[in-house]
Parts: structure tokens; sequence; C-alpha cells
């Protein structure tokens, strides 16, 4: 076992008896820094890079037929059925020859390939209705348990941003495409499905931790991500625009309305920041860190840097750029110290 691999291996060991409340942060600091963890993920990065190669050979060989072969709907359907289940039936045998995220890759271009061949018949047996978004449920239904059935994060990853766009199609068509849907638009929606999603995570997290969600350890990673996402884009949204002219007709946005969302916003990354050191989660924490940052450069940009004119505007954000640089580039940034 290489080096880098086994500090990691005692970081995760370290951060579960700080979870178990066996550490306090102090020790959990003091020992964290007996094991630096290597900051470049070469193999992170082979992932993506394995997911990439299998989307680009897919794309070249439909440029490729599309060349050389007359196009037609069905002749489309047909070769993406085909690719389909060559990619299934090779990504499953790289995984069983331990090709881990070759195998996942190619699994998840199975996965893109099915959202693009349940397009086509979509187009081929279309009633003119214009529901797309029941063909992505129907793809949702599919990957969602394809994903635990095999294993792969990536096709997690996949079925959930199929629900991303499933679930902002379907709210929109349910209500003629128009902006609200049970009182809610689109960031409203977004961030309470976010905030369910964080919980279903932090839950998945504790069955991981046991028996009965042991072979999907890591899984509560990608369900988080998706949460966060979800909830932090939709604040900032909310924090620039409001929301509350749909509750009350004819009323616009005010500055009291704008102040209440980016508290709820800041008070939502403080949370995860707490969460974050308290559960030892690091994901949590990057993305509090992260958008408490975007939040401070949004207020400054849209109420504060036009009062003070481009000149000083522009100097005092690159100083304030500077000064952040300088304090993420030291070890454990905002985390406690022994």
């Amino acid at each position: 076992m290489s080096p880098a691999r086994f500090n990691r291996l005692l970081r995760r060991q370290l951060d579960r008896f700080l979870r178990e409340e066996r550490l306090t942060f102090a020790q959990h600091a003091q020992l964290a820094a007996l094991y630096p963890v290597q900051r470049w993920d070469w193999l992170g990065l082979g992932r993506w890079f394995a997911l990439f190669g299998a989307i680009a050979a897919a794309t070249g060989a439909t440029l490729l037929a599309h060349e050389l072969f007359e196009f037609t709907l069905e002749k489309l359907a047909a070769a993406l059925g085909l690719l389909l289940v060559a990619s299934a039936w090779t990504g499953l045998r790289l995984g069983r020859r331990g090709y881990r995220w070759s195998g996942h890759a190619l699994e998840a271009l199975a996965g893109l390939l099915l959202v693009g061949l349940t397009f086509t018949l979509g187009a081929i047996f279309s009633t003119g209705s214009g529901n797309w978004p029941a063909l992505l449920l129907i793809d949702l239904l599919l990957l969602l348990p394809y994903a635990y059935l095999r294993v792969n994060p990536l096709q997690l990853t996949l079925a959930l941003v199929l629900f991303f766009s499933w679930f902002g199609g379907y709210t929109g068509y349910v209500s003629g495409w128009g902006m609200y849907w049970f009182s809610m638009n689109y960031p409203l929606r977004f961030l309470v499905v976010g905030l369910a999603f964080v919980l279903l995570a932090l839950a998945h997290r504790y069955g991981e931790e046991g028996e009965v969600l042991a072979p999907w350890r890591g899984f509560f990673k990608v369900w988080l991500a998706a949460g966060m996402f979800f909830a932090e884009m939709a604040l900032w949204l909310l924090s620039l625009f409001g929301s509350f002219a749909e509750f009350w007709r004819g009323y616009q946005e005010s500055a009291f309305e704008l102040f209440l969302f980016n508290v709820l916003w800041a008070g939502l990354n403080l949370l995860a920041l707490w969460g974050g050191q308290r559960l030892a989660l690091r994901q949590l924490r990057g993305f509090a860190i992260t958008f408490l940052v975007i939040q401070g450069y949004t207020v400054y940009f849209a109420h504060v840097a036009g009062e003070l004119g481009p000149v000083i505007g522009t100097f005092v954000a690159g100083l304030a750029t500077l000064l952040l640089v300088r304090r993420l580039e030291l070890p454990r940034p905002f985390a406690k110290r022994a």
C-alpha cells in the first residue's frame, strides 16, 4: 500500500472517531497533521478522464455514422440501441476484470445512450403532447435503481442530473410552463428539494456506517453534493431577485426581502460549516466556504461596488481577493486549531 493511500485510510478513521466523539477537535487536528493527504487526486482525475474518453468515443462514432449513412430516426434508434448494449456489456466485463472506473464510465455512457434512445423513440412515436419530461422520468426510474444494483456512483450522478432536468421540466409542464407551482417559483422549489436531498444524504451516510448500506459506502456524497448545489444555487437567485411576490400578488421585492434571503443563505452556510466540522465532512465544509465567499462577492458587487466607483471598487475587490487567497493557502483554513 502506498503512503498516500495509507494516509487517506487513516484520515478516514480519524474522521470517524471524531464523529463518534472518541476524539476532540483538538486531538483530531493534531493527529491529522501527522498524516497529510496528497492534494492532487490522480485517481479522481483518472475517473473523469475515463468518463470523458467514453463520451468522446461515442460522440465520434455517432458523427462518423452520420457521415457514412443516410440519416433517419429509425436508424438512429437502432444505432443507439446497439451502442447502449455494447457499452453496458463492455462496462460489466471490465468491472469483473478489475477495471472498476473504466467499467463505471462505460455503464454511465450506456445511461446517456439510454436517454438519447428514449428521446429518439419519443420523436418517432410522438403524439404531439410535447410532454418531454415524461421521457426523463422513464430514464430516471431505470437508471436510479441500476446505479445501486451496479454500485456505480457515476450512474447515480447521471440519475440526479436527470432528476434535476425532470423536476424542473415537469413542474413547468404541469403549470403550462409558467413560473409558479404550488406557490413556488423555480428557486424555491429547488431549495426545498435541495434541503430534502441533504437530509437524505445524512441518513444515507448513517446507514453506510452500519450494515444496511455498507455496499454503497460513499454514495451519500453524491446525494449531498446534489442537495447542496440545488439549495445554494436557489438561495443565490433568491438573494438577488427575491421571491415573496408569488405569495402576495402585486408585491415587489424590497431591500428587506433581499436582506432576509441573504441572512437565510448565510445561515445555511454557517450551519453547513458547523455540521462539516462536527461530522468531519470536508465536502460540506467545502460547499459552505465556497458559497460564503460567493455571497460576499455577490453582495459587494450588487450593493457596494457601484457606490465606490469603478476605480476604488475594483481596488477593494482585488485587495480582498489577494487576502482571501493568502488565507486559503494556509494549512486547514477555517478549521479549529489545536
